[in-house]
C-alpha cells in the first residue's frame, strides 16, 4: 500500500456514529459486491447507480479496513488502481 494513502485516510479522526452491521461479500463474474444497510442508504438520502468513494487502509494494529465516503465526494481519482 502506498504511504500516501494511509496518511490520506488517517489524517481526520473518524467517529463512531453506533451504527453497524455485517455484510456477506456476493460474487457475481469478476466482480464483488458488499451490502450497505437499508436505514443506512435511505438516512443518508443514497440512490441506486450513486457511486461511493472507497479506500482501502489498515487500521492501528495492522488490520485491514475499508473507508467508504457516502456523499459521493472523495479523492479516489487520485488512487485508481
Amino acid at each position: 500500500m502506498k504511504k500516501n494513502i494511509t496518511k490520506t485516510c488517517f489524517e481526520n479522526k473518524v467517529k463512531n456514529l453506533g451504527l453497524g452491521w455485517k455484510s456477506k461479500i456476493i460474487m457475481k463474474r469478476a466482480t464483488a459486491y458488499i451490502s450497505i444497510n437499508k436505514l443506512v442508504v435511505d438516512g443518508c438520502g443514497l440512490e441506486k447507480g450513486q457511486e461511493l468513494y472507497s479506500y482501502l487502509a489498515e487500521d492501528e494494529k495492522g488490520r485491514k479496513i475499508m473507508i467508504v465516503y457516502l456523499d459521493g465526494k472523495g479523492d479516489a481519482n487520485k488512487f485508481k488502481v
